[in-house]
């Protein structure tokens, strides 16, 4: 079968990821157009692991977040997310040991729900990352959001000088709910790239959240996802923690708003009847 247009041929086995470990002396900066084949995320507290063949999450993290997306209350506004890189090398002992290091990628930054705009942004941290993006409501008759692409203001003059105009509305993903808390990830040739997943299997105490990645991506491309996905989750967090009004508060604020609009209208009409009857001298 061919593979959809825009991505990389499949590998024979769809979870097979590069070796996590690099040769001794090897730790150098990971190529950002290396293609990465698919496979599944699983995220547990600040970490995000890739399942093995069994169903279960990896012994090492393969990115890290400086906060745990579900501890996390209204008052946050931003988490950093990096990747982290290992090597082998060999210890004085002579046995190996591995080393590891973080790459900083991105900065979430998020607009809590209750604001009037929704609004969650990824801030690239290297260049080696997508460039700034921000995911957002669709436009008018279209469903979903959109993890959009965001000039910088330097990028934007380059354009300018070179007498052109940045485009609007290009994105890298969009995102679709498909049921009870899964939703879809598509490019915009409409390819299906990846599906996000969070289930109970261990009842309400134990959730799962996980990221079925589809088709082969650039790291450039897979580091982003990988962040919008936990961005997306933080944003969706922070949507269900917003205290919902009950009928008794609506029920509240109607009496409340009553009790006030009579208020005004019996001030008005003193206001008024003074107006007409002045008082006698």
């Amino acid at each position: 079968m061919d593979n959809p247009p825009g991505h990389p041929a499949a590998p024979s086995h769809p979870c097979e990821l590069p070796p996590i470990y690099s040769e001794e002396g090897a730790l150098k900066e990971k190529d950002p157009e290396e293609i990465v084949q698919p496979a599944v995320f699983v995220l547990h507290g600040r970490f995000v692991y890739a399942e093995t063949a069994a169903g279960e999450a990896d012994s090492e993290p393969l990115y890290q977040l400086s906060r745990a997306i579900h501890a996390q209350g209204r008052s946050t506004l931003t988490i950093d997310f990096d990747r982290l890189d290992y090597r082998v090398r060999t210890a004085a002992s002579g046995e190996p040991a591995v080393s590891k290091r973080e790459k900083e990628l991105y900065r979430i930054e998020a607009r809590l729900p209750f604001t009037t705009t929704f609004e969650v942004r990824l801030v690239p941290r290297t260049r080696k990352a997508l460039d700034e993006v921000q995911i957002a409501k669709s436009p008018m008759f279209h469903h979903g959001y959109r993890a959009l692409k965001v000039l910088s203001e330097a990028q934007q003059n380059a354009l300018e000088r070179q007498g052109k105009k940045p485009k609007k509305g290009e994105y890298y993903f969009v995102l679709k709910e498909d049921g009870k808390d899964t939703w879809l990830w598509t490019d915009p040739d409409g390819v299906q790239v990846a599906s996000q997943v969070c289930s109970t299997p261990g009842g309400d105490k134990e959730v799962e959240y996980k990221l079925r990645v589809m088709v082969p991506l650039t790291r450039r491309t897979l580091d982003g996802l990988v962040a919008m996905w936990c961005s997306w989750m933080w944003h969706l967090h922070n949507k269900a923690s917003v205290p919902k009004k009950t009928w008794e508060d609506r029920q509240k604020k109607d009496i409340a708003t009553t009790s006030d609009s009579e208020e005004r209208r019996a001030l008005s009409v003193k206001l008024h009847s003074g107006r007409n009857h002045p008082p006698e001298t």
